[in-house]
């Protein structure tokens, strides 16, 4: 029986278990767990049936034990997972980690190095990978239907009322605290760009993008530092936290209004637990009247050579969240409005393929990667061409620090070769 221990108990990592507690329950045991708030550690130990003597309050203590599972899934906040998985590698363990790396590359090239050295895998939280729809376009690309892939349009829109939640509210908010917006919204997206072409290695990048809108003088008139604070806007303002989190009906409802764990703390929060914590925590603070710094809106330019080329934008104003893509070959395109999948052969007319994203968000990939994981475990992994093992990954990672480079130098265009030779 394989075991599983986890660090960081967030919705991510508590979303693992419960796929491995469904679909593998008798080959996967949950043997220890790990976060530095007591409350999550007690209510998803006691889900999970973890003992009391298995739960954990910091990385040290759980690593003071030796290795006691064969799998590590690291799920805390994105600055720390270099430094949870460096002695977890010494430990030998092999590691599910969550998406991204690290805001800084050189401790991506880092880690991946140790790993190797110490013949242990780390597996990269990249789901969309593992999703049936982005699956069937891999495959029609691979099967030659639209030609040679010469450009894709990729367009990640993060929804107003996400991008508010994570970006300006929530974990995501400070740069300096965890990774720009790009990096932690968007290596999926680069990542499946980057797997679109082969894995085929970047030339060059450039980027644009700024914090163009959830700024102090976009701030209405009557604002508030608290949306619960009298704020005179409240009414009109589209992201007023109290509406959001609990006035909103069923039916306008976004997934931010079920997310009373995240925002209290408590696995079976009610409103007035909510309330209590949006009157002066920091998901009931003003939108334009916070401390955030990252971009709200982002594209980035790639070039792969011999003429193929990626755009990917990023942007929190959209009315949901979604994918929009457009891939164009030498004998076809395909068009992929995230709810459906056209193609169109050159001469042959239009076919819609009929597919839809099953469910919301990261739909089956959360499955499909927990598998393939469990598989690279027990060594029923047979073909792992498209497992994302950080050295997979490490080129998405690269693509995203270089943008960042050039959105500071103004959109200057930044060459991979200088890149790496600059040590990052």
């Amino acid at each position: 029986m394989l075991k599983i221990a986890a660090i960081g108990l967030g919705s991510r990592t508590t979303e693992y278990l419960t796929i491995m507690r469904l679909l593998r329950k008798k080959e996967v045991e949950i043997t220890a767990l790990c976060d530095i708030a007591p409350q999550a550690l007690k209510d998803i130990g006691e889900r999970f049936n973890v003992p009391e003597s298995r739960r954990f309050p910091n990385a040290e203590a759980l690593f003071a034990q030796g290795k006691i599972a064969d799998g590590l899934i690291i799920g805390t906040q994105d600055a720390t997972h270099v430094e949870i998985a460096k002695p977890a590698i010494e430990l030998g363990y092999d590691i599910l980690m969550e998406k991204p790396i690290s805001g800084d590359y050189a401790q991506c090239a880092a880690l991946a190095e140790q790993a190797k050295a110490k013949d242990v895998r780390i597996v990269v939280c990249h789901v969309l990978r593992y999703h049936s729809y982005y699956g069937k376009i891999k495959e029609l690309i691979r099967s030659g239907e639209i030609g040679r892939l010469v450009t894709i349009n990729h367009t990640e829109n993060i929804g107003y009322f996400h991008f508010a939640h994570s970006y300006v509210r929530g974990d995501w908010k400070i740069e300096a605290e965890s990774t720009p917006a790009l990096l932690a919204k968007c290596c999926h997206d680069i990542d499946l760009i980057q797997w679109f072409f082969d894995e085929k290695p970047a030339l060059s990048v450039s980027s644009i993008g700024s914090l163009e809108y959830f700024r102090r003088e976009n701030a209405p008139a009557g604002a508030t530092e608290f949306c619960l604070g009298g704020c005179a806007a409240k009414k009109s303002c589209p992201y007023d936290a109290e509406y959001h989190y609990i006035t909103s009906p069923l039916y306008k409802s976004t997934f931010v209004k079920f997310k009373k764990r995240r925002l209290t703390g408590k696995a079976k929060a009610n409103k007035a637990d909510v309330y209590e914590v949006l009157r002066d925590g920091p998901f009931g603070r003003c939108v334009f009247l916070n401390d955030n710094d990252v971009c709200d809106n982002q594209t980035v330019s790639i070039d792969f050579g011999d003429g193929q080329t990626a755009l990917h934008t990023m942007t929190a104003f959209s009315q949901k969240c979604c994918r929009k893509s457009h891939f164009m070959g030498t004998k076809g395109e395909l068009l992929c409005n995230h709810n459906d999948l056209v193609l169109n052969v050159f001469g042959k007319g239009r076919r819609s393929l009929g597919l839809k994203l099953a469910l919301p968000g990261h739909g089956n990939g959360d499955v499909g990667l927990v598998l393939r994981f469990l598989n690279v475990l027990s060594g029923k992994a047979e073909d792992t061409r498209d497992v994302t093992f950080i050295e997979q990954t490490l080129p998405s990672h690269a693509i995203i620090a270089a943008a960042e480079i050039s959105r500071k130098r103004n959109g200057e265009r930044i060459h991979m070769d200088d890149f790496y030779a600059s040590g990052y």
